[in-house]
């Protein structure tokens, strides 16, 4: 197996210039950099991670937690395109940074907190990256007390003290109820994230405050519970249409959730996008591809997890960084909203 010593042969240099290299390349000039990088191909070798991380007490591992379970219904669908997305960017951006991704299912919130503390307590990465941020997070008080770098996608209902990266929910929502209006429509409901989510208080927010701009009353029974599956959609929309002035236009959870409600339109014998408006939130793949094509709040996901990971990075590194992004949602106009005359 090559070892340093043969990368200080082939790139001509001492192996204490090999050793900075990897442990302090600030100290050596670039094109010094530039021959150990070809050395390093030349004679093939990778670097042991064991023995690096005992040198340098560091895993070179970020964490990530998703919650997988039929009982919680907050937990995501590990198939679910938005979770790749995201998770794409976070396995990029870390693979740069010379970092790897280390997964640690949960199957229910009951487990969460154990993982983190054993992570955590053993060491097993440098920083974690939470997602699903609830409206009481057990897990910050965990991160905080313990003064391990972490990073969340998405923000709690207090003013943050921590890193985050997150999308503006409110706003998102508030620009559908905007766009709804300028369609001609003032009888809109919104199918909301499940319960206990921060995120299902803010975009509720979002969307009362569109209302109030527009001088529309909230009528309650056009706020309906519900969850980011097909089936929470259409129970949800079948709830709606029941009403005795049931809604003309309504905002989702999710586009997944939208996919439910849109069913629950067809099969009630009504066409979406003529005598019921839909829009989603977050412009996953299959968005623009349904029939007809979902109107909805884009989230760019794959940023979003390079943002994760490039931040949290940061974090690791200069224990003194906080960085908090907020980014505006954009609406994307497709064929699930009807113009009213």
């Amino acid at each position: 197996m090559p070892t340093m010593r043969d990368i200080a042969r082939a790139a001509s240099v001492s192996i204490g210039t090999v050793s900075n290299y990897f442990n302090n390349p600030d100290l050596v000039a670039e094109d010094t950099r530039q021959a150990i990088r070809q050395a390093i191909q030349q004679v093939g070798y990778h670097p042991n991670a064991a023995a690096r991380s005992l040198k340098t007490n560091q895993t070179l591992r970020l964490g990530l937690v998703p919650l997988i379970s039929l009982e919680d219904n907050y937990s995501l669908d590990p198939g679910d395109y938005a979770f790749l997305e995201f998770l794409s960017g976070i396995n990029t951006a870390a693979a740069e940074a010379g970092y790897d991704v280390l997964l640690s299912a949960a199957t229910s919130a009951a487990q969460e907190v154990p993982i983190y503390e054993r992570l955590v307590g053993e060491h097993q990465v440098d920083g974690l990256i939470l997602m699903g941020m609830r409206a009481a997070d057990e897990r910050l008080r965990l991160l905080q007390e313990s003064h391990f770098p972490f990073i969340c996608y998405g923000r709690g209902l207090q003013e943050p003290s921590y890193a985050y990266i997150d999308v503006d929910g409110a706003a998102g929502i508030e620009a559908a109820v905007d766009y709804l209006v300028a369609q001609g429509h003032t009888r809109m409901a919104f199918i909301t994230p499940p319960p206990g989510l921060a995120c299902t208080v803010q975009r509720r927010q979002g969307f009362e405050r569109g209302l109030q701009e527009h001088g529309l009353t909230l009528v309650p029974e056009y706020l309906e519970p519900g969850g980011f599956t097909e089936r929470d959609g259409q129970a949800a929309m079948h709830l709606l249409l029941d009403l005795p002035q049931p809604p003309t236009a309504v905002l989702t959870a999710n586009d997944v959730c939208a996919f439910g409600a849109m069913q629950a339109v067809q099969s009630s014998g009504l066409q979406v996008g003529k005598d019921v408006s839909v829009i989603g939130f977050d412009d996953i793949r299959l968005a623009s591809h349904w029939q007809p094509p979902l109107t909805t709040i884009a989230q760019p996901f794959r940023r979003i997890g390079a943002l994760c990971a490039e931040n949290l990075i940061q974090c690791i590194t200069h224990k003194d960084c906080l960085p908090q992004v907020l980014l505006e949602p954009n609406l994307v106009e497709r064929q699930s909203v009807a113009r009213l005359s």
